[in-house]
């Protein structure tokens, strides 16, 4: 599907809608609204906690969100998509129930669990089945910026149809942009995904608190950081290489070589380097499951 073929409708169900899911969730229907296709959502959550938080977030959107219940069957029966999004550990208890099978076998199925492989899903609602086109599973990660439309979601690649993969890219680039990565990798590559939110949030915290010490107000100091944090993304996505970026800034007798070289004394890109080593090696530990 793309943005040029016929206007279709089309209802989607997110099953488990947790934090994942929501934040997917707050990222579509931002951008729904600018798209020729007409799309309702139907969501659940298995908690009345949960449920409460689903329908005063989405209050003001009952045109596509038209369906907020506890009851996964209800949600999947009228939906031609079925987004899992519950945790990966509730994955044979979820799905044990014969009637959410039998309501989700013959759809396009995504899933966004975590160390879970599109096989295992396959083999969880058809028993026996070898992966293939027909079985219509497709496994997808997005990253926490879905719910601001910046998400670098990770597709596995996974047999599908072209018309059922063209589906998932749309679906999700309304969130962000998409990089299709081999089943193989995918562990991996969510790893460094992860270690990129998490040391990058660490800096950003660092580079505040040491403006702070020196008088610059938090605030002022945590705009300043966040826009050149976005800046320098934005150039590194095809517009300049590190190398060159850093040649750039790094002018004789500067002050960007100079706090460079300060920060190799403490031996950080190692110690980076070696974060993002240990969160693929844990992450690996998942394939060895699969």
């Amino acid at each position: 599907m793309n943005t040029t073929s016929t206007a279709r409708k089309l209802r989607i169900a997110i099953l488990g809608c947790g934090f994942m899911g929501t934040a997917l969730l707050s990222g579509i229907l931002k951008n729904i609204t600018h798209s020729q296709h007409e799309v309702h959502f139907s969501v659940t959550a298995s908690s009345y906690a949960s449920l409460r938080r689903l329908d005063k977030k989405f209050a003001g959107q009952r045109d596509q969100v038209v369906v907020i219940t506890g009851d996964n069957v209800e949600a999947a029966k009228p939906s031609e998509v079925v987004i899992l999004g519950f945790q990966p550990q509730q994955l044979a208890e979820i799905l044990s129930n014969s009637a959410l099978l039998e309501a989700i076998r013959g759809k396009l199925v995504i899933s966004l669990l975590a160390g879970i492989s599109s096989r295992q899903i396959t083999q969880t609602i058809y028993p026996n089945a070898e992966l293939s086109e027909e079985n219509r599973v497709a496994r997808v990660i997005p990253s926490i910026g879905a719910q601001i439309r910046e998400s670098m979601t990770l597709v596995a690649e996974t047999p599908l149809s072209s018309s059922d993969s063209d589906l998932v890219a749309w679906l999700f680039q309304q969130v962000g942009r998409t990089q299709h990565v081999p089943e193989e990798l995918i562990n991996t590559v969510t790893a460094v995904s992860a270690a990129c939110h998490a040391l990058t949030v660490v800096a950003v915290d660092a580079i505040v608190d040491g403006s702070v010490a020196e008088g610059v107000p938090r605030q002022m100091a945590l705009d300043v950081a966040a826009q050149c944090l976005r800046s320098s993304s934005t150039l590194l996505q095809g517009h300049m290489s590190i190398e060159s970026l850093k040649e750039s800034m790094s002018v004789a007798r500067g002050i960007t070589i100079n706090a460079l070289l300060q920060l190799d004394r403490g031996h950080v890109r190692p110690g980076i380097s070696d974060a993002v080593t240990h969160a693929v090696h844990y992450a690996q530990e998942f394939t060895k499951a699969e």
